[in-house]
């Protein structure tokens, strides 16, 4: 597909779109994208359809279609780290976690992201990661804090660590699930409802 000759006009969900497809090198399906960025499935397709037509993104033949950041478009690592430091860096950070294969399990809460990375990932993943964590944390003083670990160790501690556990339980989770000894007893749920 050629590019229209328009000058190319992208909103913050092309910006969400162009971070989520830097993480993912093995490319997303439209509904798994939509979920990364937490946008609806319309407006991820019309912003998708502007990425493709100025060839930008690439879209894969097969069932269902894979979308990816074009290799060869000469401004793909300069809109990539654009859209990396450009929003808030929450919601910056939320994508490249959710997006990026190398992370098995990732949670939030008032002191920053708890981060499980998984020891076999697709290649290029874990350096992407990386790389546009220091990107947002290099451009944006007081970012979020991140405390990331490998997925053996994540688990080794939480078993440990009760502080470690306690963050765990009560952090939202964003991506994956925490270990089983993490995830709070019926019992404790109730008593969390009932405190309000």
């Amino acid at each position: 597909m050629r590019p229209s000759g328009r000058r190319l006009t992208l909103s913050p969900i092309g910006f969400d779109i162009v971070l989520a497809l830097s993480q993912a090198v093995e490319g997303l399906r439209l509904a798994d994208l939509a979920h990364v960025i937490g946008s609806p499935v319309s407006s991820v397709q019309t912003a998708l359809r502007i990425l493709v037509a100025n060839e930008l993104v690439r879209r894969e033949a097969v069932e269902p279609p894979r979308y990816r950041l074009a290799p060869a478009h000469p401004a793909r690592d300069e809109l990539a780290s654009l859209a990396t430091v450009l929003p808030e860096p929450a919601h910056a950070i939320g994508i490249i976690l959710r997006a990026n294969p190398s992370v098995a399990f990732a949670a939030v809460d008032s002191a920053g992201f708890i981060v499980a990375e998984r020891a076999e990932a697709p290649e290029g993943a874990g350096e992407a990661l990386g790389r546009h964590l220091d990107l947002v944390a290099g451009a944006r003083p007081g970012s979020p804090g991140l405390l990331r670990m490998s997925e053996d160790e994540f688990d080794r501690l939480v078993r440990v660590q009760l502080e470690l556990r306690a963050r765990a339980r009560k952090a939202l989770a964003i991506k994956g699930r925490p270990p089983s000894h993490v995830v709070p007893s019926p019992a404790e749920l109730s008593r969390r409802r009932a405190a309000g």
